[in-house]
């Protein structure tokens, strides 16, 4: 794409071209208003690098009545000027025209920090092939400097040989004074720009692509960006050991990059924590090790906790987090919680923990301040209103969804903010499950089942009997009923009074246990139930196992 010419001493004219003095050579008045006032449109400075670009080449090809208009940015790194934008030969920026320091007409341009005028292109020194394959005869160019610094070349060609005289180059100097700065401003933009995009790409891809689903309560979360620059807002639901479930929120001290980046180390190393069996308070305590290990000074806000589904009891946690919000039939209230100092703010911080019940239909909601702070608002009074505005939701989904509600239309968000709901679910009288043939659903069925005979009045005896046999009859459909493609079966579970009825149906095909030791299950099933029927045929096989138990 590029020739390859002799090269001549850098400061040494060359074949073609002149070296024009910097010129302040007077327009007439009407042309020279009008060419000002073009160049100088307060507007361009509103629009992004390329638009910038494109339309500042249409002004100064209208100025100076030219064919070609091109910019050519500096490359630092490899030391060359890259074809940025063009309008006339737009071939320079699709093939990525790139001329080394020095060399050549644009090359020149940048080395000695000169305007260079070109009469005929043919008798030249000239290192870009596109120009001569389209006819271009004439050349002038000027360096675009800012603050001392060259960042480019501004240059414009003639498809008819053409003297550029001294108002030509008065002219292109103009568009070069306020070229430069503005092209700086652009660059800059749109690096903020492209930080902001990957921040939120980041931000996004570090928190959890869905919540996890836990018999017994439901989860559900917002997250919304800052309009101009993303924070280090996150949030997690996860399952702990034991079948209770962990919540968590946090918001990073800072934005950009660097608080999206931190965002997901906090994140991560509380779930790792948390997954030890550690409560809040000790999680808390180790999180804030890990900040205060890390090179850089950090620090973050954070609340956790835990809740446990079989008896509503959940322990709450804060690192200078905003008070969490508790929501149920009575509307909403502040769960009163003591903060401890932020992560990372001193060495060797405590956190203490608080127990509570959070009864059926209850929803704890966990936020960030991007969710509620308003200028000139009292933060009393910012928390206030939110607890108005989520105090009649009804399930966890409809907590996110008031929160949020009319949030970004009243104004832009100035910060990022995140909000997170868990409910403990109302147990129904009838539980249904349609489950996966998979042994590992059979944690979410002793927890559920566990719960709905607490509600039947079942004691801890006879649950763990009940629980057992129901078990058995779901590893029989899981092991027995299918073949290893994906499968289905139900469990339902009513109670009439103290009679309870509980019934796993399958639509495989029952085969004879495998094996000396096999084939047990029933004899469990027999023993720790009342009544036990087996109804087996093409259609698959159904366990109803009838059991009293005493209130």
């Amino acid at each position: 794409m590029e020739g390859h010419p002799a090269e001549a001493p850098r400061h040494e004219p060359r074949a073609g071209q002149v070296v024009l003095p910097r010129v302040d050579a007077e327009l007439a008045p009407s042309d020279q208003v009008r060419v000002l006032y073009r160049l100088s449109d307060p507007a361009l400075s509103e629009l992004g690098l390329d638009e910038f670009l494109d339309e500042l080449l249409v002004r100064v090809r209208d100025a100076l009545s030219v064919d070609t208009v091109a910019i050519l940015l500096m490359d630092e790194e490899g030391q060359q000027l890259v074809a940025r934008a063009a309008n006339g030969i737009e071939e320079e920026v699709e093939q990525g025209v790139r001329i080394p320091l020095g060399l050549g007409f644009a090359g020149r341009i940048a080395a000695e920090r000169a305007a260079i005028f070109i009469a005929d292109v043919d008798h030249a020194d000239i290192l870009n092939p596109i120009l001569r394959e389209k006819g271009i005869r004439s050349l002038l160019g000027v360096p675009l400097i800012v603050e001392g610094d060259l960042i480019g070349v501004l240059h414009v060609g003639s498809l008819h040989p053409r003297t550029f005289g001294e108002s030509d180059l008065a002219v292109l100097q103009v568009a070069a004074v306020r070229a430069a700065p503005g092209i700086e401003r652009a660059r800059l933009f749109s690096a903020l720009e492209q930080e902001h995009r990957v921040a939120i790409l980041l931000q996004r891809s570090l928190l959890p692509k869905r919540l996890a689903q836990i018999v017994g309560v439901t989860a559900a979360a917002r997250y919304l960006p800052a309009t101009d620059e993303v924070g280090g807002d996150w949030y997690d639901v996860f399952e702990l050991p034991r079948g209770r479930v962990g919540v968590a929120i946090g918001d990073v001290v800072g934005h950009g990059l660097r608080a999206a980046t931190l965002m997901g180390q906090l994140r991560t190393a509380l779930h790792a924590y948390a997954i030890e069996d550690r409560g809040p308070g000790s999680t808390l305590e180790f999180v804030d090790r890990f900040i205060q290990a890390m090179p850089d000074d950090a620090m973050a806000t954070a609340a956790y906790a835990v809740l446990d589904p079989l008896d509503g009891t959940i322990r709450v946690a804060s690192a200078g987090h905003l008070p969490p919000v508790i929501v149920g039939e009575s509307g909403g209230r502040l769960l009163e919680v003591t903060p401890a100092t932020p992560l990372g703010a001193f060495s060797y911080g405590a956190y203490r923990e608080h127990e509570m019940v959070l009864r059926p239909g209850e929803t704890l909601i966990f936020y960030t301040d991007g969710l509620i702070e308003r200028p000139e608002v009292p933060l009393e009074r910012s928390i206030d209103e939110f607890v108005d505005r989520v105090s009649g939701a009804t399930s966890a989904e409809d907590a996110c969804r008031l929160a949020v509600a009319n949030l970004v239309a009243a104004e832009k968000l100035r910060d990022d903010a995140a909000v997170v709901a868990i409910q403990n679910v109302t147990v129904p009288a009838e539980l249904r499950m349609w489950l996966r043939a998979d042994p590992r659903v059979l944690a979410d069925v002793r927890r559920a089942l566990r719960r709905w005979l607490r509600d039947r009045g079942a004691d801890e005896r006879s649950s763990n009997e009940i629980v057992l046999a129901v078990c058995e009859a779901c590893t029989n459909a899981i092991e027995h009923a299918y073949s290893p493609a994906p499968a289905h079966f139900e469990l339902r579970a009513r109670a009439d009074g103290e009679l309870l009825e509980i019934v796993v149906t399958d639509s495989g095909q029952w085969r004879p246990p495998h094996g000396e030791h096999r084939g047990r299950g029933l004899k469990i099933i027999d023993d720790a139930m009342d009544e036990v029927q087996l109804n087996t045929n093409e259609r698959g096989t159904r366990i109803v196992m009838r059991r009293s138990v005493t209130r």
